[in-house]
């Protein structure tokens, strides 16, 4: 009795994986090539943050208006801060620091 071994015909097989290879090739340089390809779209709420980020990163930090006000009741003998409230404040910072 003989055994031949088994061969695949594999011709036809590598010929279609081939061909898609080759297909898949081509849709590939057709989508690089295309101009305006990619596209991103930015919603109303991004647009807002993106405002706000843009103004806190130009602005020096100090709110004027609440200054002036402030010197002018410690001009006038008017302004007394909260200790508690201070205090309150301080501790918060603390913790941002090291929270």
């Amino acid at each position: 009795m003989t055994i031949n071994s088994i061969k695949s015909s594999g011709g036809y097989e590598m010929h279609k994986l081939e061909q898609l290879e080759q297909q898949q090739r081509q849709e590939a340089r057709k989508t690089a090539a295309e101009p305006g390809g990619d596209r991103i779209s930015i919603s109303e709420e991004g647009r807002i943050k993106a405002g706000v980020l843009k103004t806190a990163q130009e602005s020096d930090g100090v709110r004027a208006d609440l200054v002036a006000d402030i010197k002018a009741r410690i001009a006038s003998g008017n302004y007394t801060p909260s200790s508690r409230d201070t205090a309150e404040k301080m501790i918060r910072q603390e913790l941002d620091i090291w929270g």
